[in-house]
Formats: structure tokens, sequence, C-alpha cells
């Protein structure tokens, strides 16, 4: 298994999926998109994109230009039926990409927070009813055309969503760790402001273990199914 990851900061990691992926002895590609000699691996012979989350917005191709080559690629990838799963950030570029927008969320959103299961349909990833997870975002995505919503919290109406069979687009963090929570205390803290919907350092980092173990099984058959052959 050939794997593509695009990376915003040094501070984003895959966390969990780093080992659904030892598992499958597959071999990671990292694009480190910030740096200017990154290069877009080709898209022949890649099984799985994965696009994670970083501290910038999708809007701020003025302070980042290298967020537009960044959305020309994740387009190409959509074209070329590849699967594809983007996380907070990632999931907002997916949506830019594909010609939504992405704008302030009515409430900040940090820490462990429930998510909702929004659809039933055969046609897309099962979500258990409702779980706890991580979440770290102040904007929220617009759905694309044609995607189907697939989670919602209760200050983030779009938590997720799908397009076709190889295209999931999620507000939440399912992938982290304690360590990257720590990191990202550490790293971007400056972002957190006072709210009914952020918890203080103390609160995300507290059975942070067992909360991330009990989203693996559902981080784990979310990968298994953009990848199982149609």
């Amino acid at each position: 298994m050939n794997v593509v990851v695009l990376i915003h900061a040094p501070f984003e990691r895959l966390g969990q999926i780093q080992l659904w992926l030892e598992q499958r002895a597959a071999v990671i590609h990292e694009v480190c998109v910030y740096q200017q000699d990154a290069v877009y691996p080709p898209l022949d012979e890649i099984d799985l994109v994965i696009v994670l989350g970083g501290p910038m917005s999708v809007n701020e191709e003025d302070k980042y230009p290298w967020l537009v080559g960044e959305k020309v690629y994740i387009r190409e990838i959509i074209e070329a039926d590849i699967p594809l799963l983007g996380i907070c950030l990632g999931g907002q570029l997916i949506a830019t990409a594909l010609g939504s927008k992405v704008t302030l969320n009515p409430e900040m959103e940090i820490g462990w927070h429930l998510v909702e299961r929004t659809s039933n349909s055969v046609d897309v990833f099962q979500f258990p009813k409702s779980l706890e997870v991580f979440n770290w975002h102040g904007e929220t995505f617009e759905l694309p055309k044609g995607a189907k919503r697939l989670l919602r919290s209760k200050v983030c109406e779009n938590q997720g969503f799908q397009i076709g069979r190889r295209v999931i687009g999620l507000q939440c963090h399912p992938e982290v760790r304690k360590q990257e929570i720590s990191e990202w205390i550490s790293e971007i803290g400056g972002q957190m402001e006072q709210g009914d919907y952020v918890q203080r350092p103390e609160e995300m980092l507290n059975d942070a273990n067992h909360k991330m173990l009990a989203v693996r099984p559902v981080l784990f058959e979310l990968l298994e199914y953009l990848t199982a052959p149609t």
C-alpha cells in the first residue's frame, strides 16, 4: 500500500493512523506542503491520500500561497478516484477545492465533544450513533455539491461528509493521541479562547488515552472502508 500524507505544520502527525498503516506495511510518502521544496507524488500507484490538519485557514492563500497548489492536487486526487481522507483543515481543503466555502463556526470547539451520526444510508460509512472525539477548530466547511453529511455536533452542523465511495472529509480529529494534544497545547495554545466549548488543557488531557482507544476502532473501520476494493 502506497500512502501520501499531506502535512501543514511540523506538529501535525498521523497519530493513531500510523498504527493502522504499520499493520499493513504501508509505504508512506510524507509531503510537507509548507516547505518550498515540497513535491507532490504522481497519482499513479497511490492507494490512499490523507490530508492532515493545520493551524492556518484555507482562506489565507495570500499568506500561505502553497494552499493554491494543494487544492489543485486534491481536485486531481478526487478526479482520479483515489481514496481520500481529510481531517480538520484537510476536510476544509477538500470542501474548498470543490468550490464550497469555509467560514467561522458559531463557536470555537476545542476538546473532547460528542458527534452524532446524521445518515443511516447504506451508501455512506456508518459511524456509531454518537462518539466522543477530539476537536480543535474555529472554522467549518459548507458541504460540497453532491456530498452527504455524516456527522454533526452540538455547535458544528457539518462535522463530516462523504462524496461517492472514496472521499471523506472530517472536521474532528479521530487520529489524535495524548501526545498530539499536549504538543498542540504547547504549539498553538494561543488559539484557545474562552468559550463554552473550549476545554481547559487539563480537561483535554485527562483520560485522553482511554478516549483515543474508544475512537480507534471507528477510525480503523473508516480507513478499511475507504481502501476496500469496490
